[in-house]
């Protein structure tokens, strides 16, 4: 990719920008993740580690529960910061992350519970209307489980809603039933959401410091809408590296076709 074509696209990728920060192109109403890290508060971030905290006392396990964005950007960042081998190491200072409702296989939530069965077990359970089939299956298991192992009154306090606001499914059970909640933007998509609590209680969970993690991503977001294309920002040169990648596939998709037909 040379910088000849790279420069070729300056105009359309600086009118996207001007698009996408005035917000004014489509799907503009879900891009609450634009200005997400400079928007987080201190005391927001307090209060997610204290959770965080209160969930992790005495317990050996969290499970995660949630499907796509809601679970994939968590266990991404985790991944990235732990030890490739943390399982095998004996390091017990902070519950072990697992996540279900990504799936409904029947050995999965079978062999999970037999985990949950010989160790201590709480729950993040993410979903914006609770109704979606594979979260909303593996909750229940799982709120059975705890419930049946602890009593109800001490499950409650082992399982933290990340939902809507003020509608949904979720939201009403976890009113109902007394649980620690946090928000999920109504702007901000589920593969965005890994700054929202969706992402950041997991990852405090899991014994990261999310302080620093938004930090970083504030220092990242200046840089992003403050840096001219000549510096050639990330953002910008994986857009037009996807740009050539799909041309690229586009032209060897058609000559395998001509040559498959030609032979």
């Amino acid at each position: 990719m040379s910088k000849e074509k790279v420069y070729a696209f300056k105009a359309k990728v600086e009118e996207s920008q001007r698009l996408l920060h005035g917000q004014t192109g489509k799907g503009n109403e879900f891009l609450g993740w634009l200005h997400l890290p400079s928007s987080t508060t201190q005391e927001q971030l307090n209060s997610i580690v204290g959770s965080a905290q209160a969930l992790s006392q005495a317990v050996e396990v969290v499970v995660v529960i949630g499907i796509g964005g809601s679970y994939l950007g968590a266990k991404s960042v985790i991944e990235a910061l732990s030890h490739t081998f943390s399982q095998l190491l004996d390091q017990n200072e902070f519950p072990h992350v697992v996540f279900a409702g990504q799936n409904i296989g029947e050995d999965y939530h079978f062999e999970l519970m037999e985990l949950l069965e010989r160790k201590s077990g709480a729950a993040i359970v993410i979903s914006k209307s609770g109704t979606t089939t594979e979260p909303a299956l593996a909750f229940r298991l799982i709120k059975n489980h705890l419930e049946s192992k602890y009593c109800k009154s001490v499950a409650k306090n082992r399982i933290v809603a990340i939902t809507d606001e003020a509608k949904g499914a979720l939201r009403i059970l976890a009113d109902q039933e007394g649980y620690k909640t946090f928000v999920i933007p109504d702007n901000v998509g589920g593969r965005y959401s890994v700054l929202t609590p969706v992402g950041l209680l997991p990852i405090a969970v899991a014994g990261f410091d999310i302080h620093e993690l938004i930090r970083g991503a504030q220092d990242m977001e200046k840089f992003l809408m403050e840096a001219p294309f000549e510096e050639i920002q990330p953002c910008s040169m994986l857009l037009l590296a996807m740009l050539f990648t799909m041309k690229a596939e586009k032209w060897r998709f058609w000559l395998t076709l001509n040559l498959g037909c030609i032979l």
